[in-house]
């Protein structure tokens, strides 16, 4: 591929979260590749243009007026481009595949999460998505339930599954890492229990209070305690806070990746009961450090590194958490977690999927 990529997205460093930190993970991944990837960068605070190794980043500020923002980074860009690129579909799926109309190039719509499960119920992004499904190339989605759906939707598409990765050498334990673990298990009160983690921006599709209520009926609140770390919707907070109904737990804010480290290795497993789900960061990295995984279905299929529960089953819920805890060899589950996020979500793996969906779009 000669000519360079376009990659257009809303969620891009210094932005925190999840979908920053994937976009930014991917996009160099695939300038290490050796293809130029210039990122279209909207809702930045400043309209500049920052040269990077491997392309540009071209940085465009929200709208002070309807279009503006769009029209001033079309204008912006140097083209032309083999494929452009939308990192989510419902903004930036849209605006790609308008830009490569205009430009005579392939387009690529990258699915990452609620812009299917969420947008495609709202009547103005459904209208969205319509069209970048519609209009694109190739589209990329992030989990294979995600790839199913939309072939179900659009059968003569070019679908792939495009999954996250994870490097284990970022994630390996420093000395100070030790530390701040059994600083934490300490304010945790952890002795005889097992420490859960509940990481990231926990709202209502992640269904705390159900599975908190699941962890009730097993009568399992004795058994553990609760690591927080990152926001906390209104109910989840208020349950949390009463000793009745929810386990002890340490709350902590969103914290740098330098710090996570430590966390994970806090906890001895990581719950993800949500109803509906991208491929989360925080689940690949607490696999990466050792952390075993109690998920809905709605996540990564685990095999046999996970405890894995129907998300529409509160009972299976309870159930598969008390088999977690109940489990008589924590270390080989550790293990088996480590191994199944190395094998099976490495950068060269992501890196792979992604530029051969470059390469369908261009054809």
């Amino acid at each position: 591929m000669t000519l360079p990529i376009l990659w257009i997205t809303e969620h891009y460093p210094p932005v925190r979260g999840g979908m920053a930190t994937s976009c930014a993970r991917q996009v160099r991944e695939i300038r290490k590749s050796g293809l130029t990837v210039d990122v279209l960068v909207l809702n930045s605070s400043a309209l500049e243009t920052v040269p990077r190794d491997g392309g540009s980043d071209f940085l465009v500020p929200p709208d002070h007026e309807d279009g503006l923002a769009l029209n001033l980074a079309f204008a912006a860009l140097r083209g032309p481009y083999a494929v452009v690129v939308g990192f989510g579909a419902s903004g930036a799926g849209y605006y790609a595949v308008t830009f490569a109309s205009w430009l005579h190039a392939g387009s690529v719509v990258l699915v990452r999460g609620n812009d299917l499960d969420r947008d495609w119920f709202l009547p103005q992004k459904s209208a969205w998505l319509q069209q970048a499904f519609s209009r694109a190339s190739a589209i990329g989605a992030v989990t294979p339930q995600k790839v199913e759906r939309i072939r179900q939707l659009y059968p003569d598409k070019h679908v792939a599954w495009t999954p996250n990765s994870v490097d284990l050498t970022r994630w390996e334990a420093l000395p100070a890492d030790l530390r701040k673990r059994d600083e934490v298990r300490g304010l945790l009160q952890a002795d005889g229990k097992k420490v859960i983690g509940l990481f990231g921006e926990l709202k209502a599709k992640k269904r705390i209070p159900w599975w908190l209520e699941a962890i009730r009926d097993r009568g399992l609140m004795d058994q553990i305690c609760l690591l927080v770390v990152g926001t906390v919707d209104l109910p989840t907070a208020l349950i949390l806070e009463d000793a009745a109904i929810a386990p002890r737990s340490l709350r902590l804010p969103f914290c740098s990746h330098d710090e996570l480290p430590a966390l994970y290795r806090a906890c001895n497993f990581i719950a993800i009961p949500s109803l509906f789900e991208g491929m989360p960061n925080v689940l690949l990295e607490a696999m990466a450090c050792g952390v075993v995984p109690i998920v809905s279905d709605a996540a990564i299929p685990l095999g046999d590194a996970g405890f894995v529960f129907p998300a529409d089953d509160r009972d299976a819920a309870g159930e598969a958490t008390a088999r977690a805890l109940a489990h008589p060899n924590l270390p080989a589950l550790a293990t088996r977690a480590q191994s199944f996020a190395r094998e099976n979500f490495s950068a060269e793996q992501e890196r792979a999927a992604l530029i051969a969906l470059l390469e369908a779009a261009r054809q």
